[in-house]
């Protein structure tokens, strides 16, 4: 689960960084400097997804191996 989320993270902090910026409704979008932050903050949020997924997998095989 937490690598669904982390690539919709990971999406919508990318998109951050296009010229168009983050959308936020159907008619307007976030760019500009505060546009960058949040993808900042979601890219970031992304890799600690993976992280916990990466982790929570290592956790359950050393779980396994016993």
């Amino acid at each position: 689960m937490p690598w669904i989320l982390a690539f919709f993270v990971f999406t919508l902090g990318a998109k951050a960084f296009t010229k168009n910026g983050i959308p936020l409704t159907s008619t307007k979008n976030l760019h500009g400097v505060g546009g960058k932050v949040c993808g900042v903050l979601c890219i970031l949020f992304g890799l600690f997804l993976v992280l916990d997924g990466l982790l929570g997998m290592a956790n359950i095989a050393r779980m396994l191996s016993r």
